[in-house]
């Protein structure tokens, strides 16, 4: 196999992978637009009720 025929197979097996990868994009459809919530984090933000913020 020479040189060029191996570089235009791997060029043809690309286009065909972009062209699978394009068709099934556009069976499905952009994802939702919708944001999903924060994830919760573990820093507590504000003041609680009844804290003095002094040492008990």
């Amino acid at each position: 196999m020479s040189t060029a025929v191996k570089v235009s197979a791997f060029a043809a097996a690309l286009v065909a992978v972009f062209v699978v990868a394009w068709t099934i994009g556009s069976a499905v459809g952009p994802p939702d637009e919708t944001p999903s919530p924060p994830a919760p984090t573990s820093e507590h933000e504000g003041h609680h009720e009844g804290h003095t913020g002094g040492t008990p």
